[in-house]
């Protein structure tokens, strides 16, 4: 029976599963997918550990990761180390980086330049598993407690949380360590349970940059609407208009369905003027949200693309490198619709004129933007 405050403790930060201690090896070059490896059970001390490897100066080195998770403090330890440090962090195909181990992912990232610009640099690849939980008291039902020791051990569990809110503020240049998104998915997730981060819409919405898979390098009209999809909901953040849903609003694929669902039916993708591709979007009242894409951008992806896939180097620098796509959403003021087509007479109307366009937002996603929220990562074509 768990009868001291040292073991109680435990049962916050363990994760499920054998107990094997973190060890960290070195794996190849500065340069390379992994410069080390951490493997096995987040422990105090890992972060001394991190702290003592060699990243050899501005380049930087990789750290990846494969654990089921720990210590959460330590975790958050990790995370401040590795963030002050020039480490990227990933998760390779097969891994997995759970619990204490995704919090010190978290702090992937490299300063450069000569302004020492401080840029995010942490990824998962497709196959790999990445997932949080929020602190919490996992003591067993089966005992009896003093109410001392459960209220030392609550006190630890704060402490933890305190931790997390401290990397929610942690920011730097345009470097955010946490998203609202993904903050919101932790917190909401108990310490028994675990959000994986799986889809497209999850990686994207919790800003996980996904790696290693091959680009496409034909578009169809329907990668065309996951693009504008996906790149709306990244623009928007969170939910749209919360006062409105008719369900809970959480992961990415409820955004999703709540997009969908406040569209005018009818064909969402158009092709106006010969060059410009337009999905449409988001209607409230006399409010609509037009997704932009020209011919020209998606010419320099497409070029960009089978550079892309020809490139035997995943990490350049040690950074990760794929093609992006800038993305223009715009909302127009007029009526909505009953008729598919009207609207898109409406529309082409207004974008043929100068002096009648609304409010632009331009937005630059990732390449796998184009795969439907929904599809699993596993699921991507490995580069």
């Amino acid at each position: 029976m768990l009868k001291t405050l040292g073991r109680s403790a435990l049962a916050l930060c363990i994760a499920a599963g054998p107990v094997f201690a973190g060890e960290i090896s070195e794996v190849g070059d500065f340069d390379s997918e992994c410069t080390y490896k951490f493997t096995g059970q987040v422990e105090p001390g890992d972060a001394a550990k991190v702290k003592a490897l060699n990243t050899f100066g501005a380049g930087g080195a990789s750290l990846c990761l494969d654990s089921p998770g720990g210590s959460l403090s330590e975790g958050i330890a990790m995370f401040d180390v590795i963030w002050n440090k020039q480490m990227h962090t990933r998760v390779i195909a097969g891994d997995r980086c759970e619990s204490a181990c995704a919090l010190a992912w978290l702090g992937g990232g490299v300063s450069e330049g000569t302004l020492a610009i401080n840029f995010p640099s942490r990824s998962i690849q497709p196959g790999a598993v990445l997932g949080f939980h929020a602190p919490s008291l996992n003591l067993p039902p089966d005992n009896n407690y003093p109410a001392g020791q459960v209220e030392d051990a609550f006190g630890i569990a704060l402490k933890a949380a305190e931790g997390l809110f401290d990397i929610k503020l942690t920011t730097q240049d345009d470097a955010d360590a946490l998203n609202d998104y993904l903050y919101a998915r932790i917190l909401e997730t108990p310490g028994h349970d675990m959000y994986h981060v799986d889809t497209v819409g999850e990686a994207l919405l919790a800003n996980v940059q996904v790696s290693a898979a091959r680009a496409p390098e034909t578009l169809t009209r329907a990668n065309i609407l996951a693009l504008c999809e996906n790149a709306f909901l990244m623009e928007q953040g969170v939910l749209i208009d919360p006062g409105r849903a008719e369900e809970e609003m959480t992961d990415a694929a409820s955004h999703l369905r709540y997009l969908r669902g406040r569209t005018v039916d009818g064909e969402r993708v158009g092709y106006i003027n010969e060059e410009v591709w337009a999905v449409r979007m988001y209607y409230y009242r006399r409010s609509g949200h037009l997704c932009l894409i020209d011919d020209e951008t998606f010419g320099s992806y497409i070029s960009e693309a089978k550079k892309y896939n020809r490139r035997n180097d995943l990490y350049p620098n040690g950074r990760v490198y794929q093609p992006e796509i800038w993305v223009r959403i715009e909302t127009f003021d007029f009526l909505m619709m009953e008729d598919a087509e009207e609207t898109w007479e409406a529309l082409e109307q207004k974008l043929a004129s100068e002096h009648s366009q609304g409010t632009t937002r331009s937005i630059k996603v990732p390449f796998y933007a184009l795969y439907d929220a929904e599809t699993p990562l596993r699921d991507l074509q490995a580069k």
